[in-house]
């Protein structure tokens, strides 16, 4: 039954990923060596002699990604979220406000003329042509209270829009990003929940890659840094 139910399941949902079983020897140069390491949850950031590793199993992109570390440009903590939603929101916002601003500047009661069929009624209703004169009466107070529509749409909108953008800022993500110099995107590492421990993180490798004639105590391949810790050869990533 548990096999019929775990068919089921992998049709429905597909596989699940599988992790990499090698290490990070696996991918070095002839002659290149680990100098630093830093682990965020699952996800892990090798900084060798020659390159920046970037492992990142959980995330929806790709796995492993590197970048020569002459082209790493910076490292920091940073957020990861729908971008998306942050423009739907800004886009909201803006409409929210220009009807709030056109329902407070603009009177439409003052030049409509409300009362222009109010007296017609009778001789109007002589001729058949009530119905319609109602209806005009009834359009005109429609454009006279424009102004109260739009600014009730005005301050749904706006209050709509907010949601959107706290939707968005209680969803992001902290990550760790790398950037980098060219057109290569950068490199962002979640953080998981180890958010707290990210701060350490950024400080071990800007010291790592930025200060001058650094090198771990120990030679390469030792840290002594929060958040650091050794890479050995039977390590998988």
């Amino acid at each position: 039954m548990d096999g019929l139910l775990g068919q089921l399941r992998t049709r429905i949902l597909g596989r699940e990923g599988r992790a990499w079983a090698g290490s990070v020897e696996d991918l070095l140069f002839d002659g290149e060596s680990v100098r630093r390491t830093v682990s965020l949850d699952d996800n892990r950031v090798v900084v060798t002699s020659h390159r920046l590793l970037a492992f990142t199993p959980g995330s929806d992109g790709e796995n492993y990604r590197q970048v020569d570390l002459p082209n790493v440009s910076d490292v920091r903590a940073g957020y990861e979220g729908e971008t998306g939603l942050v423009l739907q929101a800004v886009r909201v916002l803006l409409y929210g406000v220009v009807l709030l601003a056109v329902g407070f500047a603009v009177d439409f009661e003052t030049f409509v003329p409300t009362d222009a069929f109010a007296d017609t009624g009778g001789a109007a209703g002589k001729i058949g042509l009530g119905s319609l004169f109602g209806l005009l009466q009834q359009f005109l107070v429609l454009i006279a209270s424009l102004d109260d529509i739009a600014r009730a749409i005005g301050a749904v909108l706006v209050l709509f829009g907010v949601f959107v953008l706290a939707v968005y800022l209680l969803t992001r993500d902290r990550v760790l990003v790398v950037a980098t110099a060219g057109d290569e995107p950068d490199i962002t590492v979640p953080a998981g929940d180890e958010k707290d421990t990210l701060p350490e993180a950024v400080t071990a490798l800007e010291g790592e890659l930025f200060e001058a004639g650094r090198e771990p105590p120990g030679g390469p391949g030792t840290g002594d840094g929060p958040a650091a810790d050794t890479v050995k050869p039977d390590d998988p990533l």
